[in-house]
């Protein structure tokens, strides 16, 4: 975590949604000299007991050697604890080892050389896109399996589908809302009027989450004015985050070089600088 700017914040509010590490990042803004408030919008919750889990277990298991896309290291984390829970671990471990995987990032990329996973191909924009561009690049005729993250990018899906490959998923978890009594009916209402000076996203579906808060409290209107014009900024941790966002109209997001909480703190912290200077 960057020690420059100790007081960059003070005086400032930054909003947090997200649910895991929370506290953490709220500290880190803290540290700066930032009010926090907390307003947790989604968390992510296993799928053990799912069918569909187990199912893409044994047709993963089945199908190898074959193309899995893995788009989080967590994802690769539950897919295998369902594995092992029914007796399918290393038969699970087995087919991806022998299988061409790419890694959406570098936490995915991580997670598999911790399990001596080879990872024929690393993604350096985040997007799920990139690595079905490379997919469709290769040629490579059968079944591709895509570790979903929470919720499926029908498009990405879809471009397979239409190149001819037997696309597969898997859903080791699954976004759930994580409001408690009316935090995101306060928080969007708080953005709206310009009360809040910085809210931050570490995952795209807490921003579809926040809109359609701020529809249920009918100031979605507002609170997008508010993001564009500045009145509070909106900070996503990166590219994939950043999407909803501009897809709203809402283009001056603050987004860190690297995908990185200690990255995102510091961004903001540049950006008040930046701002207060001006």
């Amino acid at each position: 975590m960057t020690t420059s700017q100790p007081h960059a914040l003070t005086g400032l509010t930054v909003a947090v949604t997200a649910h895991r590490r929370a506290q953490e990042q709220g500290g880190a803004f803290e540290r700066h000299g930032a009010r926090v408030q907390y307003a947790p919008a989604l968390k992510i919750t296993p799928t053990d007991e799912d069918d569909d889990v187990v199912a893409a277990v044994r047709e993963t298991v089945a199908s190898a050697p074959g193309t899995v896309l893995v788009t989080t290291g967590y994802g690769v984390k539950r897919w295998l604890a369902v594995a092992k829970e029914h007796g399918l671990r290393e038969e699970l471990l087995a087919a991806l080892r022998a299988s061409t995987v790419y890694a959406r990032g570098a936490k995915a990329k991580g997670q598999l050389q911790a399990l001596e996973i080879p990872c024929a191909y690393t993604g350096s924009s985040g997007r799920t896109a990139e690595l079905v561009d490379r997919v469709l690049e290769a040629g490579a005729p059968g079944t591709v399996t895509v570790q979903l993250h929470g919720t499926a990018d029908e498009e990405q899906l879809e471009r397979q589908r239409s190149a001819g490959l037997d696309v597969r998923v898997v859903a080791p978890y699954r976004w759930e809302s994580a409001d408690e009594g009316s935090r995101l009916s306060l928080l969007v209402r708080e953005i709206a009027a310009g009360d809040v000076d910085y809210v931050t996203f570490t995952a795209a579906p807490a921003v579809d989450a926040v809109l359609d808060a701020a529809s249920a409290a009918a100031c979605r209107d507002d609170v997008v004015a508010s993001l564009r014009e500045g009145r509070c900024t909106a900070v996503a941790i990166g590219p994939v985050c950043v999407q909803p966002l501009e897809e709203a109209g809402i283009t001056n997001a603050v987004v860190p070089e690297r995908f990185r909480l200690g990255a995102m703190v510091k961004a903001v912290c540049d950006h008040a600088t930046a701002a207060a200077s001006r």
